[in-house]
């Protein structure tokens, strides 16, 4: 994080207080980074926009995850997947 703030501990903390939920890290020595992606077309009925998501590992640990609907109207469903692409190998970089 470049920017973190309190409200993030505070996010941290009340995950590691919660009963059933955890965050696992496995002890690895390998070090591949993998993305991965997906998006619906045009999945809101109010104004037509997509919802995206993607998550990114590295050494088969979760490191960074987002689900959002997209700023603009995507005109196919390729066009929407094309535009999460791109987010995640921005995230990679």
């Amino acid at each position: 994080m470049h920017s973190p703030h309190e409200s993030h501990m505070e996010a941290i903390s009340r995950t590691f207080r919660t009963p059933g939920k955890e965050i696992l890290v496995q002890k690895t020595r390998n070090i591949e980074l993998e993305a991965y992606s997906d998006a619906d077309w045009a999945g809101s009925i109010v104004d037509r926009r997509s919802t995206y998501g993607y998550c990114t590992f590295l050494g088969g640990n979760l490191v960074k995850w987002r689900s959002k609907k997209q700023l603009m109207v995507a005109r196919s469903s390729a066009e929407a997947k094309f535009r999460v692409m791109t987010q995640g190998i921005c995230e990679l970089l």
